[in-house]
């Protein structure tokens, strides 16, 4: 018995070290970007692609055949530099980002195993007012795809489809006045927001989720870890936001809330969302509430919309309504990949 285990031991290590896979050159890979809206397509004009293969029961590292290859659109043909093959009995994954700009070298981007893991860092916001709304000029709105795919013999494989999806976060306030001492025409105005004890850099690691039985899958594991540093980020409006009595209002349109890096927040977090704001009736005397973001949790591709009360006494926070970050929105938002 131990010889044969010897000889078999021998076999596997000989026939793995002399592995040479052959393409199936009938069948060449092709990419497609996909979304709800049309208008996806014409936001996103190239990105970046990491690709392998493996036999489904190997557990060695699988081959890479994609490394960080560039994938441009001509004329509304996603194209990309040589021809690579799908290969029968493989399993074939991707991950697909966009920008590029976001894999530069300080991001030190890494694909192994079918994951890959990259730094990012938001802007500096420390020291800086913006008027009325965030500044988004520099911040890279980072969007991944993930495929993966059983190759078998006869396959009639067709284009790569990516459905890319966001991976930061989208932050919204929605305060109401709700005084009874006041009448409806009564109302308060806001003046500034602050939010102090934000991350601003974190690694991020995208992996394309398992087949578990089927053919395919578009979707994926996203982790965000190792967050560091400490910001805070100042909106004054000189242009006051406005809330009559009774009423509530978003301080952001939908559609230009404000974008942060998906993070915990522990139950020790000293981070804060401060409000300063007056009352109609003694506008000069400026007020302040604040809201703890002790044990909350930003997660990637959601948009967070926290609801809070107004009155004479201050300020009550409700339930946060947390929406998906879908594609729906995109062609509305002021600012695009680039």
């Amino acid at each position: 018995m131990l010889i044969i285990c010897c000889m078999l031991c021998f076999t596997s290590c000989g026939s793995a070290s002399v592995y040479e896979p052959e393409a199936d050159e009938g069948v060449e890979m092709s990419f497609d970007v996909v979304s709800e809206s049309r208008a996806m397509t014409t936001i996103i004009d190239e990105f970046s692609v990491y690709g392998d293969m493996k036999f489904p029961t190997d557990v060695v590292d699988p081959i890479v055949i994609f490394n960080k290859t560039s994938v441009v659109n001509r004329d509304g043909v996603w194209c990309y530099d040589g021809t690579q093959y799908w290969f029968p009995k493989h399993e074939h994954s991707f991950v697909a980002v966009s920008p590029s700009s976001a894999l530069d070298e300080e991001a030190t981007s890494q694909y192994s195993g079918s994951k890959l893991s990259f730094a990012y860092t938001m802007p500096t916001y420390s020291d800086k007012e913006m008027n009325g709304t965030q500044d988004k000029s520099d911040i890279v709105d980072i969007v991944a795809a993930t495929h993966r795919r059983l190759y078998r013999d006869g396959d009639k494989a067709g284009a790569i489809s990516l459905r890319f999806g966001h991976l930061l976060s989208m932050i919204n306030f929605a305060p109401k006045l709700d005084d009874q001492s006041l009448k409806d025409n009564d109302y308060i105005q806001f003046q500034k927001l602050e939010i102090s004890g934000l991350k601003k850099k974190a690694q991020i690691e995208v992996t394309p989720a398992p087949l578990l039985g089927n053919p395919q899958t578009d979707d994926f594991m996203i982790e965000f870890t190792g967050h560091e540093g400490n910001d805070k980020l100042t909106i004054v409006f000189n242009d006051p936001k406005i809330v009559y009595n009774g009423k509530r209002i978003n301080l952001f349109a939908d559609n230009d809330a404000i974008i942060m890096l998906p993070q915990l927040f522990d139950v020790s977090s000293e981070a804060t969302v401060r409000f300063t704001y007056s009352f109609k009736d003694d506008p000069e005397t400026q007020l302040e509430g604040t809201i703890s973001l002790s044990g909350q949790e930003w997660k990637s591709a959601n948009v967070y919309t926290y609801n809070f009360t107004m009155d004479k006494i201050g300020l009550n926070l409700e339930k946060a309504i947390i929406n998906e970050w879908d594609s729906k929105t995109i062609p509305t938002i002021g600012w695009k990949v680039e």
